[in-house]
């Protein structure tokens, strides 16, 4: 391995997530020299971990889709979505610019990397919303870890709890037919075949070979920056940032071979992740309890705010003016847990029939269905109103049995073992689970017959649950008459606490439509850029839809080394001078 010692590059990226690796694989292909330095000893961010999902409206993909199942889209659609979306937030000129460029960058992606996306259908996460679509969504192609080479020892891999027996599933369809295995011979067959290939795999190359969802997204972005020659720097966080009249021209990096100055002559990516596990800033940035509690997060333990922090160092603005501080997620923790790997993030479960959530008082406080951002922001809010910072999600043994719940997966996995540890709590009856808890029984018994009246009715007059096409989607198609509805009548009766997570920090950087680092007098501070988490969310604060956070973070990515690339004299491959991003203004 080459000893890292001070040099000079064209661009340098900070940061070896999706954004990070998407604008270091566009400034590589306009023939620019690329340094990509990552935190970790592995590389791929929170994307590796994550469905790679991309939100991108307009894609290619989208309108042959949308014939095939009778759904179409406009830009003008997608426009005033999102200007609902981002009320009050609103950034026009970054809003016009994620929407001109969004389809071009997947087009870009697919033709010049190795990069490839599939269409799925998947309900906008306010469907009723004017301008709402189900087929804005893309998901990333599975990738064969064959060709990874020597690259599959570095690459970051799955959260381990989501695995089943080292398997990482792929499509939502492929999760709900193994949910379906327990009672689906024909569901049963599948999983059988898939986990022969599964062991086949790991007995004959020591891991499954197929590589899913964000860590293939990941893994083929690596695959076209190893092909192409651009070295990653692992284990080599970036310090501080080298600046000289006025303008950044490089970053200190503290590297295992000592400390090393990468000079850039064209520009510095920042592409760290965002601030999620960074304490203070948490304090002056997050809202109630979320402020002050232990994150309870299914994200690296290394976003800490690098990237805003050197930033600011140099005459960044933070903009924390957003809707929302973060994109949360509902979550639980096994006890004693004291990393990411210790997380579960709630999607699935809290959204099947014969679930429901409620505070200690025993009253439910949200749509259990809604869209994860959502959920956590009315979770939020009722602590603060009922004085709390627990909730609890609860469900009975038929529900746990068909769903699983958290790290507890469904029948016929044994669940004991969550119960000795305390994960799970389990009473025989509600009066039994209450005393558990620490609920208040005669309100829970209250709330669970409520609700059970709602499920046989499939109208939930409370919170609404199972109205939307969004709440169906994620419900049980099996279940009549609603869904995302179902009564809790089977002890005995299973709970988890659920915590105010989140899967990134929203607040960050201040951006222009061109992903520059923004000073207090909002100038373009010149050399910066930040791109992904390390910049201010581009919705307000919104989350529109499936992959709105990798979506935005790829195409500004691209944006930003496009923008680097012509200001150095470079245009990209396809893309005509005309087409492409205005030079520094």
């Amino acid at each position: 391995m080459d000893k890292k010692t001070d040099r000079t590059v064209d661009v340098l990226v900070i940061g070896s997530g999706g954004a990070g690796l998407t604008a270091a694989a566009t400034a590589r292909k306009a023939g620019l020299d690329v340094l990509v330095a990552e935190k970790e000893p592995v590389f791929g961010g929170t994307t590796a971990t994550s469905g790679g999902v991309i939100w991108i409206p307009m894609n290619r993909h989208a309108a042959p889709f949308g014939k095939t199942i009778g759904v179409t889209d406009t830009l003008e659609d997608a426009r005033t979505y999102l200007h609902i979306e981002a009320g009050q937030y609103v950034d026009e000129p970054r809003i016009d610019a994620y929407l001109e460029h969004g389809p071009t960058m997947v087009a870009f992606m697919e033709d010049n990397t190795e990069v490839k996306f599939h269409s799925m259908e998947f309900p906008d996460y306010h469907p009723d919303e004017d301008g709402a679509s189900s087929i804005r969504s893309l998901g990333s192609v599975e990738y064969d870890a064959r060709k990874m080479g020597p690259l599959m020892k570095t690459l970051k891999g799955e959260l381990p709890q989501t695995l089943f027996l080292g398997l990482a599933l792929g499509s939502s369809l492929e999760m709900k037919t193994f949910m379906k295995a327990g009672r689906s011979p024909k569901a049963m067959a599948f999983v059988a075949k898939r986990m022969i290939r599964h062991f086949r795999d790991v007995a004959l190359h020591g891991s499954t070979q197929s590589i899913v969802r964000g860590r293939a997204l990941i893994a083929r972005l690596a695959r076209t920056l190893t092909d192409d020659g651009v070295p990653f720097w692992l284990e080599s966080p970036a310090t501080s940032l080298i600046e000289e009249n006025g303008q950044v021209v490089g970053a200190r990096l503290n590297t295992p071979d000592g400390e090393v100055e990468v000079r850039a002559r064209h520009g510095v990516v920042l592409a760290g992740g965002g601030y999620p596990r960074d304490r203070e800033r948490r304090r002056e940035h997050h809202p109630g309890v979320t402020a002050t509690m232990d994150p309870v997060l299914p994200v690296p333990m290394g976003n800490t705010g690098d990237g805003s922090r050197m930033a600011e160092a140099v005459g960044a603005r933070f903009n924390g003016n957003l809707s929302s501080a973060a994109a949360w997620m509902p979550t639980s923790q096994l006890p004693g847990a004291t990393d990411y790997t210790g997380v579960w993030p709630h999607l699935v479960d809290r959204t099947k029939p014969g679930f429901l959530m409620v505070t200690p008082d025993g009253r439910r406080f949200a749509n259990e269905s809604q869209n994860y951002r959502d959920l956590v922001i009315e979770m939020i809010d009722a602590f603060e109103e009922r004085g709390t910072d627990t909730a609890w999600l609860i469900a009975d043994h038929r529900a746990v049995k068909r769903w699983g719940i958290g790290f507890v997966r469904p029948f016929p996995i044994p669940r004991g073992r969550y119960i000795k540890n305390g994960y799970l709590k389990r009473g025989k009856t509600l009066d039994e689970l209450a005393s558990i808890c620490g609920i208040e029984a005669e309100e829970l018994k209250a709330t669970v017959a409520r609700f059970n009246g709602f499920a046989k009715a499939g109208r939930d007059d409370e919170y609404q649950r199972g109205a939307t096409p969004y709440d169906k989607h994620h419900g049980d198609d099996e279940h009549k008459p609603n869904p995302a509805l179902g009564a809790l009548e089977t002890g005995p009766y299973y709970a988890v606490r659920i915590y105010p997570g989140e899967i990134t920090s929203y607040k960050g950087l201040a951006t222009d439509k061109y992903a520059r680092v923004l000073g207090h007098d909002d100038q373009p501070i010149g050399g910066l850029y930040a791109v992904g988490n390390d910049q201010a969310n581009v919705f307000g604060g919104a989350y529109p839809g499936a992959g709105g956070t990798i979506g935005p973070g790829m195409v500004f990515a691209w944006i930003a080394a496009r923008h680097i690339a012509e200001s150095a004299g470079k245009t990209l491959p396809g893309i005509a001078p005309e087409a492409s991003v205005e030079a520094a203004e």
